[in-house]
């Protein structure tokens, strides 16, 4: 059924914005004016075929669901308050875009739940918190659980993006230095000895010059194009499989995936029980959340389980992924009641272990990349001299 955007005066005499689903602009127009609205202008929307969407940023999500929370608990109304903080510089430019088409739907019908799945860009976690939030009228509290749950994921995201800083800064460092020798240094060497053919490395060195000074403006635009290509993908859900399959490949880390996976997982599920999510729905989510396919794989045998009568921790158990520990506390959580609380306990000594697992990772990475580093540089140097003396040779034998 196509969808319209419309203006229009309501009944009270103010204009309000709506979007409606009609099977023509006629009946939409019929259908209003019976309700007493006034029709000023009326506009189909575009369908558009779905397609990879970028997700929100985490930053955005924790300063939007803290933020909105605190204005729904101070008796703000929702409208109002997204159109407050639609017009809040501190959130990303098509973030803001995205509140401002939420509004839209909101006035067209659709409940804050369905205007921020129709977004397309919001995780199920957020939508499904706020389902339950406004079924349950506890809007305000949901979206603190959502804040919390947003702000750890954060802290463990920049965890591992500090400890990454160091030798990314190294590796950088390193290529800039092949690039120094390789553009400047090299060429001149070789035009203060003659036309002499490099070898080895040598080579390879001035063939990527040569490549470069003739082809500048097509390595440019390669360059441009990679770099904002891969920061776009690396953002949709494919990127994310992406690079947890390329991470999985290094066994340390591989490890440490799994810590922050189980941490991930066991903090969702919590945020999602306590909200009152059925517990189905809640695995299905956590899981997903976490964008690991091996864990996402085992989502049907365990929903399989928790459907024909069984336990969470016997679902958990069949599943043969998760750490003993975890499916230990999870029984002992159903057994007391507190399955939530249990999780949150576990998800919290998963976060200290992922934390002391990336600083050991970060302890090996750091002294192997400066030998890793010098001894490219080593060899490097010992093929600059060689090439130097079979320069210095052929020269000789020149003025000879």
């Amino acid at each position: 059924m196509p969808t319209f955007i419309f203006d229009a005066v309501n009944p009270n005499g103010k204009t309000v914005k709506g979007r409606l689903d009609a099977p023509n602009e006629v009946s939409l127009v019929n259908r209003l004016s019976q309700e007493g609205y006034v029709i000023l202008s009326v506009q189909a929307v575009k369908t558009k075929k779905k397609g990879v969407r970028l997700r929100a940023k985490l930053g955005d999500l924790v300063l939007f669901t803290r933020q909105f929370s605190t204005m729904i608990n101070a008796g703000v109304r929702i409208k109002d308050a997204l159109q407050i903080l639609s017009r809040q510089e501190a959130f990303t430019k098509p973030f803001r875009k995205v509140l401002e088409n939420i509004l839209v739907s909101i006035d067209g019908g659709m409940s804050l739940a369905e205007a921020f799945d129709e977004a397309g860009i919001f995780d199920p976690v957020l939508v499904n918190l706020m389902q339950a939030g406004e079924s349950g009228g506890v809007l305000d509290e949901a979206l603190l659980k959502l804040s919390k749950f947003y702000e750890d994921s954060k802290r463990i995201k920049d965890q591992i993006r500090s400890a990454m800083a160091y030798p990314l800064f190294v590796s950088i460092f390193a290529i800039l230095i092949l690039m120094v020798i390789s553009l400047f240094i090299l060429p001149n060497l070789f035009r203060a000895f003659g036309n002499v053919k490099p070898t080895g490395i040598v080579a390879l060195l001035m063939n990527g010059n040569n490549y470069m000074v003739h082809h500048w403006l097509s390595v440019i635009i390669f360059l441009i194009v990679s770099t904002v290509g891969g920061y776009y993908f690396m953002r949709t859900p494919y990127g994310v499989a992406t690079k947890a399959f390329v991470l999985s490949l290094f066994p340390p880390i591989k490890k440490l995936r799994k810590l922050e996976t189980a941490s991930s997982f066991s903090k969702t599920l919590a945020t999602l029980i306590s909200s009152g999510v059925s517990i189905m729905d809640a695995v299905k989510m956590a899981a997903n959340s976490t964008s690991d396919h091996a864990l996402i794989k085992t989502v049907p045998q365990m929903v399989d389980t928790l459907r024909n009568g069984g336990t969470l921790k016997e679902a958990m158990q069949k599943s043969k992924y998760f750490p003993q520990l975890l499916v230990e506390m999870v029984g002992t959580g159903e057994e007391t009641g507190r399955v939530d609380e249990m999780l949150n306990k576990v998800a919290d000594f998963y976060d200290e272990e992922v934390s002391v697992k990336l600083k050991q990772i970060v302890s090996m990475v750091e002294p192997a990349m400066i030998g890793f580093i010098g001894i490219a540089v080593g060899f490097l140097t010992y093929s600059l001299y060689q090439t130097m003396f079979s320069l210095e040779n052929g020269a000789g034998q020149f003025r000879k």
